[in-house]
Parts: structure tokens; sequence; C-alpha cells
């Protein structure tokens, strides 16, 4: 059954996606701060961690977490690519993009939400991050024929910047400010709402115009995407069928949370915007999983955030 803290983080969530196609203007000026917002996300997953645990993770976990992050970058996304190319050749390229990007910053603080294992999905949210220059070009180039023309030692330090800021940040903070550290790592759920409903705000209100025009194209779009995001999810699953319950969702949650902010960057540089719509319209599924991994992860040990 769903808590309250559910219900309201599903109503904030959903709610802000609609004030941005609503109110699109004042919107799109949250734009040019998802990273931060992002980096603020991560922050506070890295307070609920620390730094060794990931290394021990990383360490206990090897070839499982090794077959993971293969699935994510590399397999997953073929799988994709072969299933679609033939039957919905506009969505192929946003489909495929969304199946090989990096576990998202976001994802540690649901898995930590849900009661799963944060520290493994820290633990995917920063290898896939700092592989994702090299696999994603290599992915796009191999299956779709498109060279990504990028600065690829700007993108791993951009990308780098992103998870080893907020880790430094949370390091030095526990130490310089404990008090500090147990009040924000209290008001953790609070924060992370507005900090959701902000970026919720600016990416929707960058397509307000694209949605509002192409009913049909979203519709359409958000049934894939959901489709998608149980099809990831599902994988992940599967991959740790054996292990315990806190695991195996936060194996689900390390494939099926994704960083989809960086496609609709990428949907932006390939001037193609139904990518950059699908990766925005994939927040629908991102956020739904918490249900149903919420209840993998078992009800009794769900995060009190």
């Amino acid at each position: 059954m769903l808590r309250i803290k559910d219900l309201v983080l599903l109503a904030v969530m959903f709610g802000s996606m609609a004030a941005g196609v609503y109110w699109p203007t004042e919107s799109r000026r949250l734009g040019p701060f998802l990273s931060w917002m992002l980096m603020g996300m991560l922050f506070l997953a890295f307070l609920k961690v620390i730094p060794g645990e990931i290394w021990d993770t990383l360490r206990r976990r090897a070839v499982k977490l090794g077959l993971l992050i293969l699935a994510k970058l590399v397999v997953l996304p073929v799988i994709v690519f072969l299933l679609v190319v033939k039957f919905l050749p506009a969505y192929t390229l946003g489909l495929m993009l969304l199946a090989g990007v990096s576990t998202g910053l976001s994802a540690p603080f649901f898995s930590g939400y849900i009661g799963a294992n944060i520290s493994l999905v820290l633990a995917m949210t920063v290898v896939t991050t700092l592989l994702l220059p090299v696999s994603l070009p290599l992915i796009v180039r191999v299956l779709v024929g498109r060279e990504v023309h990028i600065d690829l030692i700007g993108l791993v330090l951009f990308l780098a910047a992103l998870i080893f800021i907020p880790l430094l940040m949370s390091i030095l903070s526990r130490r310089l400010l404990p008090r500090a550290s147990a009040w924000l790592d209290r008001q953790a759920y609070p924060i992370s709402l507005a900090l959701f409903a902000g970026m919720n705000l600016g990416a929707f209100g960058l397509y307000a115009p694209f949605l509002r025009e192409h009913q049909a194209q979203v519709v359409t779009a958000v049934l894939l995407s959901c489709a998608l995001g149980a099809f990831l999810a599902g994988a992940g699953m599967l991959l740790f069928w054996s292990n315990p319950a806190p695991e195996r969702s936060a194996a689900a949650g390390a494939l099926g949370w994704i960083n989809n902010v960086l496609v609709i960057v990428l949907g932006q540089y390939f001037n193609d915007p139904l990518t950059s719509v699908l990766a925005a319209l994939y927040l629908v599924p991102y956020y739904a999983l918490i249900v149903p991994l919420g209840y993998l992860s078992g009800a009794g040990s769900r995060s009190n955030l």
C-alpha cells in the first residue's frame, strides 16, 4: 500500500511536470540550473553513504556489477535498437540513447527512498557516468552510423565534476559541519522534492510548445518510455535475481533510473526534438518505478527519508 509520502512525492513530480507545460515562460528559466540541481541530489545521497562503502561494493560485487555495467552501456542499447529500428524508426535514436545512457544522478536518492542498496546504485552511477563518454559515441557510431563530434575530454571533466564535487562536499560537510550535515540528511525528503520540482519545471518548460502541438506523438512517447522503463528495470532484476531483495531492487533501479537529462541535450545536438521530448517524458516511468521497486525492496524495509 502506498504511503502518504509516496503519494506526496508522486503528486509533486507529476504536478511540476504539468506546471512546466502550462507555464513554460516562467519554468524554462530553471533550465540552466539543471546540473546544479542534479549535483544537489547527489550530494544528499553521498551524505547517507561513506565513500569506502562504494569501494567495498565494487570489490565484493565485482563480477555482477561488471555484468550490470556491460548490460547498461552495451547490451541493452543494442537489444533495444534491434527491437525498434524496423518498426519505430522515428523513435529509434531516442530509445537507444535512453537504454545506453548512464545511471542517473538522482537514482541514489530513489534507491535510498525505497530501501534498496544505495551503495550499489551509487557505484553504478559513478562508474557508468565516467565510462559514458567512450561507450555512448561508440554505440551511436556502430548502430546508427552517426558521429558524435563532442569534446570527450570536456565531457569527461563535466561528468566527473557532477560526481566528485558533490562527493567532496559531502566529505567536507561531514567532517567540518557534522550538525549541519545531520540536519540536511534528516531533511533530505523535502529538499529533494523541491529539487525534483525545479528540474521538472525547467525540463518541461523547454518543450511545452512541442508537447502541446504534437499530442499524438506525446501519447506514443509516454507509452514507449513506460515500456522501456519496465524493460530496463526488469533486466536489472533478472541479473540480480538470486540476490537479496534490496540488491535486486537496486539493480533494477540502476538500469531504470537513468540520466535522461543528458539524452535531452543529445537530442538537441542531433537536431532531433522527438528524442529530447522522449527523454523528457521518460520522467513518467522514472517516477512511477518507485511503486513496484518499493514493493520489490520489501515494504517493511523502505526508508524514512
